[in-house]
């Protein structure tokens, strides 16, 4: 074979390989192509799903982020703070803001929770801590802290408003942290529990009360069950019954044991009672005590059901009521005492109806004194026994009784009225009357003291004290009366000589010397006309008189002795002063006794000086609601403190001998008194005295006023 045909077969032989290593290079590259594409379209896959796995993650993450928010947000009453690692607030809810008065703008990412703390309160936790972990934890690492600890807690804090008001909550604190459990900050979550405890702190200060109140209750307060078992509240009922709490509660004692045993059907009869109306009860039975004794009690009790409708327990109180007991048995025989002395006794006495005051009752000694039968008395009305019309008595009847039942005592009516014995037989009486009970209901005892004989004796008195009065007044009066009598014999002389010379020419003189003849003759006649009503013996008849009238006829007689002794005189006279129900001429009596008294005090004052000195004498008379008030105040000696008690006692007098006779007051006194009024005594030693009196107004005037 030639070179060429051998080359030429070489080179076909070596495209030919050519060509097979490039088919199968091609095959190769074709499969790898085809691995690509493969391993394209897994890539593909995997990222699409991916892709979606991201997408669903976060729709999930969102949808957590939503779910956390609306929590955050409706937690309106928790609140909820976090925090970065550095302790800045990262969450502050809808809840915090309420409480805190912050919005979140203020503190998110600005401030720490430190804020809202008091500086007291964390470093007294500091110092608890401390002592936990042996090491510091002030300020932020304190409550990484707590939110370290296991398990957490709550604990009690005190939050700080914006406004700086306290506010006591329960809070938690947790740790926040991250995936790989590194610390990314903590959570404060915290309840307001101011309610809570102002909850607590009432239900504590409502048991206080109640435990006091059980404590110092008369009654034993107890607790108690259908088989005689009984629970105490306190100890009181040793006192009682002898036997101790503790042996009530250890069930030792029943008290079913300690009834009597004549009273233990009636104890429960009304205990049945109870059960079959309306669970409550009030029953009266005796105990026998520990030590033999028999006590009365009263049990009132509250039977209570459970919700099965069974009898659960019974509420209720024991009251010793032994005392009452003896009391009602002791009264059973008053009763009978009583009877003996309304009818035994020596003055009249009537018992009243309490609204009509009309005689229910009447003893014979009334009957004797009147002069009516039993029967003509009873049911006619007291008021007719006394003057016609006598309004006033039955009004201040009505009222002093009133009194007398707030101050639980008998009541003086009055110290003397006129009453009228059958035939219009006139007599005076005190009456004393006092409420009572009378066949069940309230009534008014009275009882009638015939006083006419007594009050002949005062009027004695009175009138002796009057005489003594007139002779004190006497130089005083005979000057008041010298001075119209000198000018009527004056003018008398006068016209006498005008008559003997025949002077026709002064007539114009002569009407004017018979007009002043005339005018001292009147002043002289009411000189002695105020003279002789004042000596006048007093008339027992009221009537309505007014006050400033009686001054003003007093000074009419005392004036000008006021005057001779240098004291001046000061007036102070109300306008439209109402009328009181009294006596002028008794009236007269007290201010010629106080003028009198006071004159004698400034005379003793200057005596002791050793020296005239100017002093006064005042009146003043005002209206004070329905009362009258008068005062006559002098600048004399005055009442030495140790007998200022003592200066309305009958013949006590610091006068000399001679020089009175020391009744003065005491009549004052009881005239005042007597005329339903009131006498107050205010004095200074060596600077004067006043004596205030005080009068009801006559009582038409005090009801139209």
């Amino acid at each position: 074979m030639s070179n060429l045909a051998m080359l030429s077969t070489r080179a076909q032989d070596t495209v030919t390989g050519f060509y097979e290593e490039l088919l199968r290079e091609n095959e190769l590259l074709r499969q790898e192509i085809r691995e690509a594409r493969k391993a394209a379209e897994l890539t593909a896959d995997l990222v699409v799903k991916q892709f979606e796995e991201t997408e669903r993650v976060l729709n999930r993450f969102q949808v957590a982020n939503a779910m956390r928010k609306t929590v955050l947000d409706s937690a309106t009453q928790i609140s909820i703070i976090a925090t970065n690692p550095q302790g800045i607030i990262t969450v502050f809810n809808k809840g915090a803001e309420n409480m805190l008065g912050y919005n979140a703008a203020e503190v998110i990412d600005r401030q720490s929770p430190l804020i809202f703390h008091l500086e007291s309160e964390l470093e007294i936790r500091s110092r608890q801590m401390r002592k936990e972990l042996d090491r510091p934890a002030a300020n932020l690492d304190l409550f990484f802290a707590y939110g370290a600890q296991e398990p957490p807690g709550y604990y009690e804090w005190t939050y700080v408003h914006k406004t700086g008001r306290h506010i006591p909550v329960r809070m938690s604190v947790n740790l926040l942290r991250g995936p790989h459990s590194s610390v990314e900050g903590f959570l404060c979550i915290a309840l307001d529990v101011s309610e809570k405890k102002r909850s607590e702190k009432a239900l504590m200060e409502s048991e206080r009360k109640y435990r006091l109140l059980v404590r110092n209750l008369p009654n034993i307060v107890y607790k108690s069950y259908l088989n005689g078992n009984i629970d105490f509240f306190d100890d009181k009922i040793e006192i009682l019954t002898g036997y101790g709490r503790q042996e009530f509660d250890a069930r030792q004692v029943n008290w079913f044991d300690l009834i009597h045993p004549d009273d233990l059907e009636y104890a429960k009869d009304i205990f049945k009672k109870a059960l079959r109306t309306d669970q409550m009860y009030i029953r009266e039975y005796r105990i026998k005590t520990k030590n033999g004794n028999i006590v009365w009690v009263q049990e009132g009790g509250q039977i209570i059901y459970g919700e099965d409708s069974e009898v659960e327990f019974i509420s209720g109180a024991f009251m010793d009521i032994t005392e009452r007991k003896l009391a009602e048995r002791a009264m059973h025989e008053s009763e009978k005492n009583y009877r003996s002395l309304f009818n035994s006794g020596p003055d009249p006495i009537f018992v009243l109806d309490y609204d009509r005051f009309e005689i229910l009752d009447a003893n014979p000694r009334a009957e004797e004194t009147y002069g009516y039968s039993k029967e003509e008395l009873v049911g006619r009305p007291f008021s007719t026994l006394g003057a016609p019309g006598n309004k006033q008595f039955n009004e201040t009847m009505k009222i002093e009784v009133e009194k007398s039942k707030e101050r639980m005592r008998a009541c003086v009516i009055s110290q003397k009225e006129q009453h009228f014995k059958k035939g219009h037989q006139p007599f005076y009486v005190r009456v004393i009357a006092c409420p009572t009970r009378y066949s069940q209901g309230e009534a008014i005892i009275v009882a009638v003291t015939d006083i006419t004989e007594m009050l002949e004796k005062d009027a004695q008195l009175a009138q002796a004290s009057k005489m003594t009065t007139l002779g004190q007044m006497s130089a005083g009066i005979a000057h008041e009366l010298n001075q119209p009598l000198n000018v009527i014999k004056m003018g008398s002389e006068y016209l006498q000589m005008i008559m003997e010379q025949n002077h026709h020419s002064l007539k114009p003189e002569l009407v004017d010397v018979a007009r002043e003849v005339s005018q001292q003759v009147d002043r002289a006649s009411a000189i002695i006309n105020l003279l002789r009503e004042f000596g006048r013996k007093p008339d027992f008849k009221k009537e309505q008189v007014n006050i400033n009238d009686i001054i003003r006829a007093v000074l009419g007689i005392m004036g000008q002795q006021l005057k001779l002794y240098d004291i001046e005189l000061i007036l102070d006279l109300g306008d439209s002063i109402p009328p009181v129900l009294a006596q002028a001429n008794r009236m007269e009596q007290i201010f010629f006794n106080l003028l009198a008294n006071a004159s004698d005090a400034i005379l003793q004052k200057r005596k002791a000086a050793g020296k005239t000195s100017p002093e006064q004498i005042k009146i003043a008379t005002s209206r004070s609601q329905d009362h009258v008030v008068v005062t006559v105040s002098d600048t004399g000696i005055g009442i030495p403190i140790e007998i200022k008690e003592k200066i309305f006692e009958p013949f006590f007098t610091t006068k000399e001998v001679g020089k009175g006779m020391g009744l003065g007051l005491s009549i004052l006194y009881g005239i005042v008194k007597e005329y339903g009024g009131e006498i107050e005594v205010e004095s200074e030693p060596g600077k004067g005295t006043s004596f205030k009196q005080i009068f009801p107004v006559a009582v038409s005037e005090a009801t139209d006023g």
